[in-house]
């Protein structure tokens, strides 16, 4: 459940940052826009019938896109989940919200959207679907329901096999990093099914009627599983022939949830935002998975906004959107505003531009830190032995442009890491640069190497992002005034 400590600090966010309706422009309703957002893990936007798929229709994503906007190059930040929905959730890039691993959570210090929508009077819940997004993790800030109950093992066919894990983060990074194991192979994740029919029932019984709502739901979609009875590679084709089913059956549950808001009169008066918390590769670049790089395949994801009589309906935006940008735009769409430091920006200006901005006036920062992991750690050949060495990836991506520098990094979950041989982490220290207009799949043989001037400034751009952004955003402290003004309103503290 949500926290409950510390909610006068939450509500006072709407006199400390200036939150305020706009006396004109986007129209809203007597109470506001409702809000719901509607995040699918590993979802690939190729293979949605609205993005071009031809093997299966996905009737439920392409209607979103039909009665909303469609972003064709919508990216996140982070290729995997944890990370990238602390940024979804707080408009920012790690290098300020600073999450990197499972063996940290999102600081309190961090301002959530669901903090902010709270403070404005907005019911606020969260179903969600598997245990990267569990409340332990940080992510219930702002909620007043929260509900990470699972039930299924995402790892099976272990000799432990346990039923149930409670949901506890643990301070001490091996115990975590036990838990971790315990968990994926007891009640890691629930079905996309559960999740639906949690929503509907939250909807009929627990929404309140006299007040706008956010809520958040998260499927764990075509996602894969792990079975520790077949070989790396029958499990790799078992992904690659179980995945278009996947998400088929992601595309069932989320047509059931908006058939349930058309029944019960939501659909006109709600702002609802499907995307990825990253994407899949499904053997690019001899890989199938995600996290372990920033390739295209894990970075890019499906991006839809719908509002009816706002958004426009079967728009298509080239310009490039980032996950970040989620944030801002539910601020705009509902006239609040906030005057803490974030990255993202609205996507707004993106569907009012109509062709005026191109597409490389916009820019992403991205960054995985799973290879830091021993589980994902590279397999090097160092003094005639085979050794695994952590990684941290970084990069920036423009419409024509992809960097990337690979980085030797002291694993994450382990409390005394061992050390890495400075000679070894010299010699695998890279970087990356691809032409995505010629070079598309960055394809390794097509790698530029013949503009260091670009090198250059791409490699300083990462530093810039490192160095500006180093610190997550404070709350301010009230002062007396401010106080008696919030017990005037009935919060206590």
């Amino acid at each position: 459940m949500a926290r409950q400590s510390g909610w006068w600090v939450i509500a006072a966010l709407f006199l400390l940052i200036g939150c305020r309706r706009e006396e004109a422009g986007t129209p809203a309703p007597r109470k506001g826009w409702n809000v719901l957002l509607i995040t699918i893990d590993t979802q690939r936007p190729d293979r949605l019938s609205c993005y071009g798929y031809k093997q299966h229709q996905t009737p439920a994503f392409d209607r979103l896109a039909r009665e909303g906007v469609r972003f064709a190059n919508a990216f996140c930040d982070v290729t995997w989940t944890t990370p990238s929905m602390s940024s979804v959730m707080t408009g920012s890039y790690p290098t300020r919200h600073g999450l990197r691993s499972t063996y940290q959570r999102l600081a309190a210090e961090n301002i959530t959207l669901a903090e902010v929508l709270k403070a404005n009077g907005y019911a606020t819940a969260a179903i969600v679907g598997s245990f990267p997004v569990a409340a332990m993790f940080g992510l219930e800030q702002g909620f007043d329901h929260y509900d990470d109950r699972f039930s299924a093992p995402i790892v099976v066919g272990a000799p432990t096999q346990p039923a149930r894990v409670e949901n506890k983060f643990h301070e001490n990074v091996d115990d975590q990093r036990l838990f971790q194991m315990l968990k994926a192979r007891a009640d890691a994740y629930r079905p996309d099914a559960e999740v639906t029919d949690t929503a509907i029932q939250w909807l009929d019984q627990n929404r309140p009627k006299d007040q706008p709502f956010f809520l958040w739901l998260h499927y764990f979609g075509p996602h894969e599983l792990q079975d520790l009875r077949l070989s790396p590679e029958e499990q790799n084709v078992q992904i690659l022939r179980e995945y278009d089913g996947q998400v088929r059956e992601t595309d069932r549950q989320l047509g059931r949830l908006l058939a349930a808001l058309d029944q019960r009169g939501l659909t006109g008066n709600t702002l609802t935002i499907l995307h990825a918390d990253h994407g899949q590769s499904l053997g690019e670049h001899w890989y199938v998975g995600h996290g372990r790089n920033l390739y295209d395949p894990t970075l890019r994801i499906p991006l839809l906004v719908r509002l009816p009589g706002v958004v426009p309906a079967g728009k298509v935006v080239e310009a490039l959107a980032r996950n970040i940008d989620i944030f801002p735009t539910v601020l705009d769409l509902t006239g609040i505003r906030i005057s803490q430091p974030i990255d993202g920006e609205t996507l707004r200006v993106l569907w009012e531009a109509d062709g005026k901005q191109t597409p490389a006036e916009r820019e992403l920062y991205c960054e995985t830190y799973m290879p830091a992991m021993s589980a994902f750690a590279q397999k090097v050949s160092f003094e005639g032995q085979q050794v695994a060495l952590p990684f941290r990836r970084r990069g920036v991506r423009t419409s024509q442009w992809k960097y990337v520098i690979n980085e030797p990094w002291p694993m994450l979950d382990f409390s005394n890491p061992p050390p890495i041989p400075p000679a070894l982490a010299e010699r695998e220290r890279s970087e990356e640069l691809y032409d995505l207009r010629s070079n598309p799949l960055e394809l390794a043989k097509h790698r530029v190497t013949d503009r260091p001037d670009l090198l250059a400034t791409f490699r300083e751009r990462v530093e810039e992002y490192a160095r500006t952004t180093a610190a997550p955003s404070q709350r301010r402290e009230l002062d007396e005034a401010a106080k008696e003004r919030l017990r005037s309103l009935g919060y206590e503290h």
